[in-house]
């Protein structure tokens, strides 16, 4: 079966969403691309905490820019270990296996919030605003409340088909678990 997602969520400019669309099908017109190349801003350099996210082409030259950014933060660097259980390879982990941290770091969510309460989303962006024995505390633009952010737990599941129903089946082979966040200051396009 084919599903075709047409409605976009994250942009509401259609000048913008026609660009990308042409971009996205090989289509781009010179008209769409002087548009995009008038915004563009040599040497430009974010201020400080202003919420900007550098898009970049691989992991290193994120993480790079991350541990740059968490560097220049004063305070202490709060390191949070993952625990991994059964068959969960490195290759594929979801978050860093050791997430290091300050306050004032800027992060996006990684899941969207598996409590009841629908506080976060995958991609929400926010600032690390304090550390607590077992959570995180993130404020997000927009929002009037801090989020308290625990750890969540991804699972590696593996399909098969029962042989005497045919039908698919699920069978847990190994889980990941970790707070949901990511330094944001810097991050991949994919």
């Amino acid at each position: 079966i084919s599903v075709e997602l047409k409605h976009i969520y994250r942009q509401d400019d259609n000048v913008f969403i026609k660009i990308l669309n042409a971009i996205r099908n090989d289509e781009l017109t010179k008209q769409s691309y002087d548009l995009l190349h008038k915004r563009h801003i040599p040497n430009f350099k974010p201020p400080d905490n202003s919420g900007y996210i550098t898009l970049t082409t691989h992991n290193r030259q994120a993480n790079i820019i991350n541990e740059e950014k968490l560097a220049q933060l004063k305070g202490k660097i709060h390191t949070f270990e993952a625990s991994v259980q059964g068959n969960f390879s490195e290759y594929a982990y979801p978050a860093d296996y050791k997430l290091k941290l300050k306050t004032g770091a800027q992060v996006m969510f990684l899941k969207n919030d598996s409590s009841s309460e629908k506080r976060y989303y995958n991609g929400k962006i926010g600032v690390v605003t304090g550390f607590e024995e077992n959570s995180i505390t993130v404020m997000c633009k927009g929002d009037t409340e801090e989020i308290e952010v625990g750890r969540e737990t991804w699972e590696n599941i593996r399909y098969n088909i029962n042989n005497e129903t045919k039908e698919i089946q699920e069978d847990f082979i190994g889980s990941f678990t970790q707070y949901p966040l990511r330094l944001a200051w810097a991050i991949t396009i994919h």
